[in-house]
């Protein structure tokens, strides 16, 4: 619903996504709306961030316009009027993450990662390890400079952000991310870990969408939710399969990942590109702007040279997306007992495999096939991976 999207902004996720069992809640292992509830996802949702918010912005002549900037802080967090809105993910890593609903909190940690250039996707999820860790003993106060680092402090949460974006004290320790940092702690500290190839997750859970255990790993660049298919416009020619299962899926996964990668490359607003009517008015902006005659095929070629370059430069560089290790409770090991994802793992061997037998890549290595690599004109790669 872009009108919500256009009155809220990404806000408006936080409630409904955190219900459904998409947003983390206690670094991953929390159960929705049992270990952070329904009342508490409200006091960081959509209409609580617009009760702080000054004024809407948009980019130049977008007819969403999600954008926001936020009234002064007045309260505990002094920030100056102006802040960024909190994105979804910045609500989802520094709240239910965290399981701390102080919005303030998050408006002003939010402040801190824009301002230092910080990822508030990596500072939440290092931030919520930390928590874990401390939760369970492997890291004390005399390691945190003081801070008592448990579940929902938002003043913790706020002191240690700070700390990370300066290399104080035991923010030192977190600022290289989840990865490096359980590395320096140890005993056990990587068990709370929750990233890939040393990218922390976003904040859509793979076990609400199975497209999203696909993307995490097989994608060149893991564990980010930009760069999966997200949800194509009408028109794209998507197979039918059955969205409860994770067996099917990959053939459409492949087309619609294509256009994204097109999309991506031509600079669009994927937003914008979501709230196409159809898929037709891709093809004739392109035209209107370059002069280019482009046709579906066209363009679905041109996503898939990307989406194969983009594999072949990890294969030759030693990268087997195989081999990337998953968190178990991000896969469902154990499966949840109650909840929306009770009972779900994930089936990696059928998720992975399929896709691989759809792109036409080696299913043991990963790398592109020969005969696909030809098929897109991409000679030049067939040299470097098939000498």
């Amino acid at each position: 619903n872009f009108n919500m999207l256009r009155q809220f902004g990404t806000p408006a996720l936080m409630v409904p996504l955190g219900m459904a069992g998409d947003a983390p809640i206690k670094n991953w292992a929390g159960i929705a709306g049992k270990d952070f509830s329904e009342a508490e996802l409200e006091l960081i949702g959509g209409e609580a961030v617009v009760a702080q918010q000054e004024r809407r912005y948009a980019c130049y002549r977008c007819p969403i316009g999600c954008g926001g900037h936020m009234k002064e802080g007045s309260g505990e967090y002094q920030y100056e009027a102006g802040a960024h809105k909190p994105e979804y993910e910045t609500l989802a890593m520094f709240g239910s993450s965290c399981l701390n609903c102080n919005l303030e909190s998050i408006i002003k940690v939010n402040d801190i990662c824009n301002r230092y250039g910080l990822d508030t996707i990596s500072t939440g999820a290092v931030i919520a390890m930390a928590i874990e860790c401390y939760e369970n003993g492997i890291i004390s106060k005399e390691d945190t400079d003081g801070l008592e680092m448990s579940w929902g402090n938002h003043q913790a949460i706020v002191a240690m952000t700070e700390r990370i974006a300066k290399r104080e004290g035991f923010g030192a320790v977190l600022a290289d991310g989840a990865k490096v940092a359980a590395e320096r702690i140890g005993k056990g500290a990587d068990q709370f870990a929750m990233h890939i190839q040393g990218q922390e997750l976003p904040a859509h859970n793979p076990r609400f969408g199975f497209h999203w255990a696909l993307g995490y790993r097989m994608d060149p660049t893991p564990a980010r939710h930009t760069q999966g298919p997200g949800r194509p416009p009408r028109g794209l020619p998507i197979p039918e399969y059955d969205r409860n299962s994770q067996s099917g899926m990959q053939p459409g996964y492949k087309l619609a990942h294509s256009f994204s990668h097109v999309v991506q490359s031509l600079g669009l607003c994927i937003f914008v590109y979501w709230a196409l009517p159809h898929i037709d008015p891709l093809m004739e902006s392109i035209k209107a702007v370059t002069g280019w005659e482009v046709t579906f095929d066209e363009l679905f070629k041109t996503g898939e040279r990307i989406t194969n370059m983009r594999q072949a430069f990890n294969v030759r560089e030693g990268l087997n997306a195989l081999q990337f290790h998953i968190p178990d409770r991000i896969l469902g090991k154990p499966p949840q007992e109650e909840g929306p994802l009770k009972g779900i793992t994930l089936d990696e061997e059928t998720i992975d495999g399929e896709y691989l037998a759809a792109m036409g890549w080696d299913p043991v290595t990963a790398k592109p096939g020969r005969s696909k690599l030809e098929e897109l004109g991409l000679t030049d790669v067939v040299g470097a991976l098939w000498p």
